[in-house]
């Protein structure tokens, strides 16, 4: 995910924090001497949920765990001994629980889209996360992210748990500004650099209080929680104070320090290999932590990250051959004034959209330039995808066309500068998902989860795998329920739902 990588402030920040702290968070503001966090008046994020946190789910399966290390890949359970890793809890896994040798992600292979389909199920071009960066031809709101929950255009689970009477909590998960749940603290930030300043927006917009009790709880949170770089650690400590307290149905917790790291020194390399080792440890915490909270006998456990990395030394402006051809018009201080095509990139790969699509000389220029590109060595274009191509591997259907970089190479959506340039990254993602280093991560735990490898698995089929545990209906998947291996699992026949004995 790489959240450091907005370079530029987050302006539009300020649009959101008037219209959230002008709704019911703002009680959150108020004094509340001697109340419990989960006791203060709901935000809207949560005050449909409140209403039904007294049904529990039934069956042995009771408690779903999702936790997100993102950018982890597999070789880092599968071959530990080969990067020296110190990942005992990931080792404990492998040899009692179920795994995944690697998992086929969504194009393009980046975190909000990613993230979004295991939680509805569906391709970015049907749930409509279709990059991680908002959609500005103008460059107007600058370095802004498609955080909002309101974007996405199918059910996801929390939103068939809340419906179903089951407590929901969302730390950090991408894409839930907005979102209802018992528990929500979403993934957000205003600034490239986070300061004290800038995370007292992140406390508003949670769920009111939450945060206060868990600095309370964890003396080094306040220090750790500075969004973009919210440590592992610090949303581990809101995980294990959620599970302790509130025992949520469905818990999704992001963990973005691996993929911070290896887009600074590589794939398995450098401080990234200290990241993935802290992200075992913060994984043990939330296993004990279910423990504590006598939850674990009826919980499965399943981590995931949403792609790997690839190593880069070079990166393409394709925005600047879009300018020579007078397709994008600046001003003298470099600002788009106007266009005609705009490259909306995600390094591995860029979607590439028409304004008029009746324009069709546009179409044709972007073609023949983008396929000359793609035929030559040196310019970073490894292929070039037709709207129908895109839409045939769940990609946006509003893009005339994709590219794909070349091996070694990342794709930028600047408009200025030279065309070519070294990379400022050792690794990045976005490429296709058929590539090997772009393979997710699965490992499955749990009293009530077999040994075995989990075969052909798609981010796509997280959703409905969990919504069979926990008995929810997700009738607009794409994916299916993985053949997860369960201890003498039985299926109810009007759910589906999967128990144990």
């Amino acid at each position: 995910m790489h959240r450091v990588r907005a370079k530029t402030a987050i302006r539009g920040g300020a649009v959101l924090c008037v219209a959230l702290l002008c709704g019911a968070n703002l009680t959150a503001q108020r004094p509340a001497a001697r109340r419990g966090w989960d006791t203060r008046p709901p935000s809207p994020q949560t005050a449909h949920s409140r209403l039904f946190t007294q049904r529990p789910a039934t069956g042995l399966i009771e408690h779903v765990i999702i936790v997100s290390v993102d950018g982890m890949m597999p070789q880092t359970y599968l071959n530990p001994d080969a990067h020296r890793l110190k990942v005992p809890t990931l080792r404990e896994i492998v040899r009692q629980g179920a795994y995944s040798e690697g998992v086929r992600g969504v194009f393009p292979t980046v975190t909000y889209p990613s993230h979004t389909a295991m939680v509805t199920g569906a391709n970015p071009g049907t749930h409509g996360i279709v990059t991680n960066g908002a959609w500005a031809p103008l460059g107007v709101p600058a370095g802004a992210w498609r955080w909002y929950a309101q974007e996405i255009r199918v059910p996801t689970l929390w939103d068939l748990a809340r419906a179903r009477g089951l407590k929901t909590a969302l730390i950090f998960w991408p894409v839930t500004v907005g979102a209802r749940g018992t528990v929500v603290v979403p993934e957000f930030w205003r600034e490239a650099t986070g300061t004290a300043e800038d995370a007292k927006l992140n406390f508003a917009i949670s769920t009111p209080g939450l945060l206060d009790a868990v600095a309370k709880r964890f003396p080094d949170f306040r220090a750790k929680f500075l969004p973009p770089r919210a440590e592992d650690e610090a949303l581990t400590d809101v995980g294990v104070y959620v599970i302790e307290t509130v025992q949520p149905n469905l818990l999704l917790l992001h963990l973005a320090d691996v993929d911070h790291w290896q887009h600074e020194d590589g794939p398995l390399a450098g401080r990234a290999l200290r990241a993935l080792e802290n992200a075992d440890k913060q994984i043990a915490r939330v296993i004990a932590a279910a423990k504590k909270a006598g939850t674990w006998d009826q919980t499965v456990l399943m981590i995931v990250s949403d792609h790997g990395h690839a190593r880069t030394s070079q990166r393409v402006r394709p925005g600047v051959w879009l300018c020579e051809k007078g397709l994008v018009k600046l001003d003298e201080n470099g600002k788009i004034t106007d266009w005609k095509a705009y490259v909306l990139a995600s390094s591995g790969s860029a979607y590439i959209y028409v304004k008029e699509k009746e324009d069709l000389e546009t179409r044709k220029i972007l073609v023949e330039m983008f396929q000359q590109a793609a035929s030559k060595p040196g310019t970073g274009i490894r292929q070039v995808f037709t709207h129908e191509q895109i839409v045939a591997m769940g990609g946006d259907p509003e893009a005339f066309l994709a590219l794909e970089a070349a091996e070694g190479w990342a794709i930028v959506g600047e408009t200025k500068g030279d065309a070519i340039s070294p990379a400022t990254q050792a690794a990045e993602h976005g490429y296709l998902p058929e590539r090997p280093e772009m393979r997710p991560s699965m490992l499955v735990y749990g009293p009530a989860i077999g040994h075995g490898k989990i075969e052909g698995a798609r981010l796509i089929d997280v959703a409905p795998t969990v919504a069979r545990w926990l008995g929810l209906k997700l009738e607009k998947a794409e994916g299916k329920p993985l053949e997860v291996p369960i201890h003498h699992a039985q299926a109810s026949s009007d759910t589906g739902r999967v128990t144990t004995h």
